[in-house]
Formats: C-alpha cells, structure tokens, sequence
C-alpha cells in the first residue's frame, strides 16, 4: 500500500542542489513517516471493515516484529487471550469509531500494553468502506496508572487493603445483603517496640504482622491497616472473627522474629456485625469495632464485642469532652489538697494538688474519667497549664514552709518548652521551684524520661521530681538508678501486693533500703487501713498519704486544721 504524503513539497526547489525526482520525494515521504512513528511509538493501520488488517506502517518499530505478522488475522494471535474477544471485532456493530486497549507480546515475548484507535471511513467512488487508525504503545501509562490505584487501594507499607478498600468492600457486601462482622485489632505495646528496637524494626514488625493477620483470617477475608498499628478485617461472623483475634494473639505472644529480634507483645480486638439497616451502616459498622476496641483496651480485656452501652458511654464521653473546654472558664474546675505525712510523729510534709471538676449539670465528675478523656484528646496541656498555676497561687498565699506535690502528664513533657514555662510561672509568682515537687507518671519510664529533654531542663531549673505509680511497669528499678528522680510514690497496686504476698513485702524492703542510699524519697499512697500501714512501716517507708491521714480538702481548710493540732 502506498501512503499519501501531505508533507511533500508540491514545489520544493532546489535549494542549491540537484532537483529531486518524484520517486525520491516519495521515499523522503516515509522516511518522514518512519522516524515520525517510531519517535511517538505509533503504527498506522489500515483494515477492511471485517477488521481484517490490509497495511500496516511502524509495527516493526513498535515491537520488534516483522511487518507481516500484523497482516491478516495474524495480528491476532500476538494479543493477549484475555483481550483478543475486544480486538477482533468482525461481525459486530461497533459504530464509526472504536478505541480499545489490549495487551500486544512484543520481539522479547513480554506483554505491553497497546491502545488501538480507528475511524471508518464510507464506501466513494472505486474505494469500498474501511477503517483507518493508530496503533500506539501505552505500557509505561498504564503501568503508572495501575502503580497509582494499587497506592489508592493498598497501604504502602504492609502492601494490605487501607481504609478505602475495606469501605468499598463492606459497601459491596452491603448490596449484597451478605453477612459481616468487623474486626479491628490494636497492638499493646507497640511504642515499646519502636523504643526498645527503633523505628525500623518497628516498621519490619508491623509487615510481619500484616503478614500473620492474613495467614491467620479466612481465605475470604479483607484484611486492611488502618493507620499506625492498627489493622481491620472483615470476616463473615462472631465465630470467624473471634477465632482470628485468637490465633493473631497467639502468635504475637509467642513473638514474631524480626531479624534477630523477638518481638513478642499482644493485641486487643473489639468486634461488632454490620448492620445493613442502620444509618450510614458501613461506618457504623466500623465505628462499633472501634469502640469495641477501646473497651478491651481500657479494661485490659484482650476482646470486646460490640454491646449498646459502649455507644451510650461514648455519647456521656463525648458530651464530657466538649464541657472540659468551657470548665476552667467558667470556673467549674478547683484544687483539693490531701497531706503527705510522716510515719513516726504524723507531721505534714507536703501536700499533693488534686483537680476537681464539679459540672452544673452532671455534678462531681470523677478525675479518673475526664484526666484520660482530656489525654486522649489533646486537652490534658491546657489543664495542667491550669494546675499549676493555681496551685501555684495557692502556694505563693500559704506560709513559707508550706510544699506542693503536682502532678505531670506524659503528654505535658511531649510539648517543647513544658520545663521553661513551668519555671516562668513559678517566677510570676515569685516562687522557689524547691517548693514544688512534679509527680511524674511512671508510664514515662521507658521513653519520655529516658530520653526528654524536658526532664533535664526541670531540674536544672531547680524543681523536684518524683516518679509516680512506682511498681506498675518493668522498667521502674532502671528509672530509681538513673538520677534524674529525687523520689518514687508506690502505687496502690504494688501496696496490695505487699500486704498480701511475703515475696511482695521483701522487693519493697530492698527498693526502700535502695533509695534511701540514694538519698531517694518512699511515699506510700492510698493508705486506709492500719494494718497497710504497719505492713508499710515495717518496710521501712516513712512518708504515707490516704484517706487513713485525711480526706482531700482545700488548702486553706487543711491549714487551719493543722494548725489546731498544733
């Protein structure tokens, strides 16, 4: 077939040189056409209306096979199988236009992706109706637009579903009116992972337990990371979906090997079935899990399944953390103080700063509630902010002897300058930091205090630091020897333990007699009984604190009954 030429000069000149002869320009005429094709990967063809291939131009160049093979029916059998029923189109009635895109096995036999485009041109004169187009090589487009969706769909680390694919599948299951129940699985510990072994290995243990949770779920399964450590199934009921919080939870408490580490730890999981009849199901379907999944996590329980009373509990949660905000303006929040006291002689100490929150509408709300809910939410900066410098207030109007405890979250010590603004506002009110002691939680040990900066800059500004809830964590004794603290405060749960266990009695007698070569403080809190005490005393602490000495009360309150004892 010869090709018209549009680009041949009808009167191209000589140009100084010796004329051409019309089958010269011609030959010019496909060279032109050649290394035009070949530059943009592109055939020309040309078909009877059958789709039976009449001519091709650049198919060599495309790819690497000879002209021939695409004459015919030939060109046929160099497309993939999957996609030959798209590109053979005779008998069909496909319009005037077609564009379809196919697989095509180039000269190294590996599949590239072709996008075929053609116009039919009507029957004039001698010539009959055919179709005309192009042929061009779109592999590296279609590589990247699939490396693209696989990045919508997959999450980038663990190579699982994320949460577009699992709302896509729920959503599928929905119309589908199919069974579903929803697992969503947190690992316990995570952060001691990353602190123990780094970030890296950190990342390597989450692949290894994408890895488990898809070996561990049924074959049918949709498995997904949700974000961080948190990872989603879908299985088809409670049975499944419990069986697979098991065998997860199996393996993550033997350990998974990464590398040479063994990083062993558990998981919580908080299962709830999709309910295809409730408002916006596929979301709340994923929002029980969740609060499924706090549950276990706050109760230490391992599983939860969903039950009505979570959702109610979360609506009180949710009311609560929008009144924290109004609180401390609107004056809803105060200070108890309750005495640290010596053993031998009942003298007082210090005293701790204690937040209260009496609310107009739901009335005394317990701290334990709204200081979590205030940490898990980001609110816990601002009122301790406000702790301090009330107490710090309270401080500066008391008499010179007089000693404060406060207490310090985790979350507080994350923020950069925490140490330098605690100081300025001792200074404001013309305070010595030695007159304020910060209880540090021991939840701090393995991290925030091994490596803040925070922590140093507090005590070089002068103020006192005590580890709290000693006794609930591994790393405590590490915490004693590394001289950042000047005391430990013995949590409630390590004192029961010594008073009902010998081997309890003997680690608080030795951690005593450790800190005070240390020249560490022991206070003992939650004293109620007189035999605790005696259990305590014979341990050898000497500073005690609990309802046993006296109820939490104001300062000025407290004051005045010391100084009636006096």
């Amino acid at each position: 077939m010869t090709w018209p030429d549009p680009w041949v000069d009808p009167d191209p000149g000589t140009g100084g040189k010796a004329a051409a002869s019309a089958g010269d320009f011609i030959a010019r005429g496909r060279e032109r056409y050649s290394a035009a094709l070949q530059a943009g990967s592109v055939v020309l063809w040309h078909a009877d209306l059958g789709g039976q291939i009449l001519a091709t131009l650049g198919w060599g160049a495309l790819t690497g096979r000879p002209e021939s093979e695409a004459l015919g029916r030939a060109a046929l059998d160099r497309v993939h199988p999957e996609d030959r029923p798209l590109a053979d189109f005779r008998g069909r009635d496909i319009g005037d236009t077609l564009q379809l895109e196919c697989r095509v096995l180039d000269a190294n036999d590996r599949w590239r992706w072709m996008r075929a485009r053609g116009v039919r041109i009507a029957a004039s004169g001698a010539f009959p109706a055919e179709w005309v187009g192009t042929f061009e090589d779109i592999h590296d487009e279609r590589l990247a637009l699939e490396r693209a969706r696989y990045l919508a769909e997959r999450d980038a680390l663990t190579g699982l579903g994320n949460r577009r694919t699992l709302y896509e599948q729920l959503n599928r299951l929905r119309w589908m009116d199919a069974s579903a129940t929803v697992v969503m699985i947190d690992v316990d510990g995570f952060k001691a992972i990353n602190d123990l072994h780094g970030h890296q290995i950190g990342d390597r243990f989450l692949l290894r337990l994408a890895q488990s949770l898809t070996a561990s779920a049924p074959a049918h399964a949709v498995c997904a990371r949700m974000g961080g450590d948190e990872f989603c199934a879908v299985v088809a009921d409670q049975a499944e979906a419990e069986a697979l919080a098991a065998r997860l939870g199996a393996i993550c408490g033997a350990g998974l090997m990464v590398g040479d580490s063994n990083c062993r730890t558990g998981i919580s999981a908080g299962i709830a079935d999709a309910d295809w009849a409730a408002p916006d199901p596929v979301s709340t379907a994923l929002r029980r899990a969740d609060l499924a999944l706090y549950h276990a996590k706050r109760n230490n329980s391992g599983l939860a399944r969903f039950q009505p009373a979570m959702q109610e509990e979360a609506d009180a949660r949710q009311k609560l953390l929008h009144a924290i905000g109004a609180a401390s303006r609107n004056g809803e929040f105060f200070l108890e103080y309750q005495p640290i006291v010596r053993v031998d002689g009942g003298a007082t100490e210090a005293y701790e700063a204690l937040l209260r929150w009496q609310h107009p509408q739901y009335g005394r709300i317990e701290p334990a509630l709204f200081i979590r809910l205030a940490e898990e939410n980001g609110l816990i900066g601002e009122l301790g902010r406000w702790v301090l410098d009330r107490a710090c207030d309270d401080l500066a109007s008391g008499a010179a002897h007089l000693r404060l405890n406060v207490n310090v979250s985790a979350r507080q010590l994350a923020e950069p300058g925490f140490a330098d603004a605690a100081a300025g506002t001792l200074r404001r009110h013309g305070l010595d930091p030695g007159r304020l002691t910060l209880e540090l939680t021991e939840s701090l040990s393995a991290s925030t205090v091994a490596l803040g900066v925070e922590v140093e800059r507090l005590r070089a500004h002068g103020f006192r630091l005590v580890l709290d809830d000693f006794g609930t964590e591994y790393a405590a004794l590490s915490q004693v020897s590394s001289g950042r603290f000047d005391g430990i405060k013995l949590s409630r749960e390590f004192i029961a333990d010594c008073c009902a266990s010998r081997r309890a009695w003997l680690v608080l007698r030795h951690v005593v007699n450790l800190c005070e070569d240390l020249g560490m403080s022991v206070v003992a809190e939650g004293i109620e009984t007189d035999a605790e005490l005696a259990v305590l005393r014979r341990a050898g602490v000497r500073l005690v604190q609990g309802y046993y000495f006296d109820r939490p009360r104001p300062l000025a309150e407290l004051a005045e009954a010391a100084a009636a004892a006096s």
